[in-house]
C-alpha cells in the first residue's frame, strides 16, 4: 500500500511540474507562466498563410490596435536607474492605407527626460526585426516622428511610422519576431520580443 501512495505521489509531482499557468495582466493580456519562471503572452493560433508579394490591392483599408510586444530592460537605463526607470516598453500597429502596409511604433520610459539618454528620435531611424530561421525585416521611419517628454507626468514616448513593402509583410507573416533592434540616435539597443507572433497574427487579420 505504501507503494502504491508513492508512485501516485510521485506521477501526481510529475504532473503539476509539466502544467503551466495563464494570468491576465493589468491592460488585459492573457500571459502564459512556465514552471521555469519564464512567461510569454498568450495568442491565437496563427494560420499558415502565404502572401505574395503583389498580392495586396491598392483598395485596402485596416488598421490594428496598438499592441504591447515587449517590456525590457533598457541596458542604457539600466546603467543609471533601478526597476522600472530601467525599463522601455515596446508597441506596435499594424495598418494598410491604400494597399500600403504601415508599422507605428511607440516606445515609452518611465522618465521625464528620456531624451537625454536615446536622443530626439528623427526621420531616418532603423528599426531591424529579426525573425526566426535568421530572416530579417528592416525598417525605416519616415512617417508621424515624435519625441514626447513629459516631466510633469515622469514619462517621455517616443513614436514614429514605417512602411513596409508587400516583400516585408509576407516574411512577417511567415515567421515569428525574435528580437527588435532601434537605432537610437545616442546608441542601438536590442530588446528581445515577448509578443512574438504579433505581427504574424496582426497582418492576416488585416488582409483578410
Amino acid at each position: 500500500m505504501k507503494i502504491v501512495f508513492l508512485v501516485i505521489a510521485v506521477f501526481s509531482s510529475i504532473i503539476t511540474f509539466a502544467q503551466t499557468q495563464e494570468a491576465t495582466t493589468a491592460e488585459g493580456k492573457t500571459v502564459i507562466l512556465y514552471n521555469d519562471g519564464t512567461w510569454e503572452y498568450k495568442t491565437d493560433a496563427v494560420e499558415d498563410v502565404k502572401v505574395e508579394p503583389t498580392s495586396i490591392s491598392n483598395d485596402v483599408n485596416a488598421e490594428g490596435e496598438m499592441t504591447e510586444v515587449y517590456f525590457s530592460t533598457s541596458d542604457r537605463l539600466d546603467r543609471f536607474f533601478s526597476n522600472p526607470k530601467n525599463k522601455i516598453r515596446g508597441k506596435a500597429k499594424c495598418f494598410i492605407v491604400n494597399g500600403q502596409s504601415k508599422i507605428e511604433f511607440m516606445w515609452e520610459t518611465y522618465l521625464g527626460d528620456g531624451n537625454r539618454y536615446f536622443g530626439y528620435l528623427k526621420e531616418g531611424t532603423l528599426v531591424t526585426l529579426k525573425l526566426k530561421d535568421n530572416k530579417e525585416v528592416q525598417l525605416t521611419l519616415g512617417e508621424n516622428i515624435n519625441t514626447d517628454a513629459r516631466e510633469k507626468y515622469h514619462v517621455t514616448i517616443f513614436t514614429g511610422t514605417a512602411n513596409v513593402t508587400n516583400e516585408q509583410v509576407a516574411l512577417l507573416v511567415q515567421y515569428p519576431v525574435e528580437t527588435i533592434t532601434v537605432e537610437w540616435k545616442k546608441k542601438p539597443e536590442e530588446y528581445k520580443a515577448e509578443n512574438t507572433n504579433y505581427f504574424r497574427s496582426e497582418f492576416v487579420k488585416l488582409l483578410k
